[in-house]
Formats: structure tokens, sequence, C-alpha cells
């Protein structure tokens, strides 16, 4: 056993030195050579900044296109609603599979054993969609391959 008055302590004390940096340091740490704030356009190849269509191009519809174009970023920034990732829905039966087995098994044999010797023997499409391995919308273009 060891004498309880000879152990050292485990505890050990760290410090993080505490680094303060201002808006006044950005400067020195991004490069804006390249930056013209005053130039900068937020909203580019508009129909007024077209010189082909800027005789009719109509204000008061570019006002908005540009607000519902802020409004649509800023959705998508806090709110994370994109319009290229719609909720889609897919229906699920639990039981489909144990019902279709029986059919499943007539058609393939035990464990697709029929189905795979066919897509192993290199048969064509039609042949596979005759045999029934592949949809008969295979190919089309409501089902592509």
């Amino acid at each position: 056993p060891l004498n309880p008055s000879l152990t050292l302590p485990l505890t050990a004390q760290c410090s993080v030195p505490r680094v303060r940096a201002t808006l006044h340091d950005l400067p020195g740490v991004f490069d804006f050579s390249n930056l013209d704030l005053v130039n900068f356009q937020y909203f580019k190849n508009l129909p007024s900044q077209d010189p082909r269509t800027a005789a009719t191009a109509n204000p008061f519809l570019e006002h908005f296109q540009k607000k519902k174009a802020v409004l649509d970023y800023l959705d998508r920034l806090f709110f994370g609603n994109s319009p290229f990732q719609q909720p889609s829905e897919i229906p699920f039966d639990p039981h489909f599979g144990r019902a279709w087995r029986p059919v499943y098994e007539r058609k393939f044999g035990h464990r697709g054993e029929r189905l795979i010797a066919a897509l192993g023997s290199g048969y064509s499409v039609s042949q596979l969609r005759h045999f029934g391995a592949i949809p008969r919308e295979y190919g089309t273009p409501h089902y592509p391959s």
C-alpha cells in the first residue's frame, strides 16, 4: 500500500491565452485588395443591366424579384427550407414481401435461382422483360434505365 502522505495530486491546471480580435484586425488576416464595395453588384443579370433589354425592363418587377431572392436566401439560411429538397413520401407495406413470396417463388424459383441464372446468362432486355425479371416499363421515359 502507498503512503497517503507521499502521493501527489493528479490535477493539472492549464491556462489558455485569451485572444481578442476586433474588426480592425480583419485587414491583417484577410486580403481585401480585390474587393470593390463601391461598384459591387448584389444582383447580376437583371434585364435593366443588359443594354439589349434595359429599355423594356420593368423596375417594379425587378424590385420584387430582388426582395423575393433575399427572403428566399434568409429562409434557406435560417430555417433550412430548400426548394431543391422537397419532402417526399414513399408508401411502404411491411406485409407486402411475405404476401408476394409465393408468387415470386413460382416465377423465379427458390430465392430467385432462375432469375439469377437469367441475369447471368446475358439475356437481352426484351427477353428479361418477357421473363418478368425487369418491369415492362423499364427503358421508357417513365422508368429510365
